[in-house]
């Protein structure tokens, strides 16, 4: 490669990297900054004092950081575990090619991806309304009374789980039938040859395959899951009282109610790194996956 080549990536490399100090680096820095100084939104006028670390301390002290962060590792583990499982059944019965309107059917179970999350929201919360949702309605059917299902604080979090696996399933679905579809049919026919059964390929051609496949959902949907907020702050609020308040609510609540910018950064700088920390010990587990596993 000569000079006027080298020159020519490095002037296409500009406007890319000047967009991203503009969209990710600056607002990172300036978080960091902001999280240093008690900024009050509601007194703009006052010049933020100095206060290092305090903010970080306020929140690790603070109880409802931390059942925020229980709530959210139970929304969590629930909803990629859940929306793995039926994302991978319906990848694995739709992958059979004797079944008939599979492509239909396809664009059924995709359905969910498409919808806002917004909309999402407002239409179960319809849905689940005591006096006029379907929901309830067919529960009272079949004997099972629910008076309400999320004004009740004991349920109301799992009921928007159920929603949320609901939305998020299609897309571990769509990755694990690509993955699967990939897969040498070969392979199958050769288990066959040597009896297998339709559990042990799956066991042991199948589920080593989409190993990476599988780990790649896992952090999509563990982040999704992590800065959940449309479909929770939609149907919720939080409530009732702060029962369902994850993560992504309580700095919600810092930031654009009790105003308090210095700390909703740190806050904000906080789930980044957790985040992050989630993100790099599935991408190191990701190394260390192969075929042969």
């Amino acid at each position: 490669m000569n000079q006027a080549n080298r020159n020519l990536i490095k002037l296409y490399l500009i406007p890319p990297l000047i967009f991203l100090f503009i969209i990710t680096i600056y607002p990172f820095i300036f978080s960091f900054y902001q999280s240093l100084h008690d900024w009050l939104l509601y007194k703009p006028q006052r010049t933020p004092p100095f206060v290092g670390l305090k903010q970080f301390i306020t929140i690790f002290t603070d109880k409802d950081f931390w059942m925020a962060l229980e709530r959210s590792l139970i929304f969590l583990i629930l909803v990629v575990f859940c929306s793995i499982i039926f994302g991978l059944l319906q990848a694995l019965v739709l992958s059979n090619d004797n079944i008939k309107g599979k492509n239909v059917i396809r664009s059924l179970l995709i359905v969910p991806l498409v919808i806002s999350p917004v909309v999402v929201g407002f239409a179960f919360r319809f849905m689940l309304n005591t006096d006029l949702g379907v929901i309830p309605w067919f529960l009272d059917q079949i004997g099972i009374h629910v008076p309400r299902i999320l004004g009740d604080p004991k349920i109301a979090l799992y009921a928007v789980i159920l929603v949320d696996i609901w939305n998020q399933t299609p897309i571990a679905f769509l990755v694990l039938l690509a993955s699967i579809q990939s897969i040498n049919p070969e392979l199958y026919e050769v288990a066959a040859i040597d009896g297998g059964s339709y559990f042990q390929c799956f066991r042991y051609v199948t589920l080593p395959l989409i190993k990476r496949s599988i780990i790649v959902i896992l952090i999509i949907l563990s982040i999704d899951a992590f800065k959940a907020f449309d479909i929770m702050y939609v149907m919720t609020e939080g409530g009732p009282g702060r029962s369902t308040e994850l993560m992504s609510l309580y700095g919600y609540r810092i930031a654009f109610i009790s105003w308090r910018m210095g700390t909703a950064s740190a806050f904000a700088l906080i789930l980044f790194y957790i985040i992050v920390g989630i993100t790099t010990y599935f991408m190191r587990h990701t190394q260390g996956v192969s075929i042969n596993d």
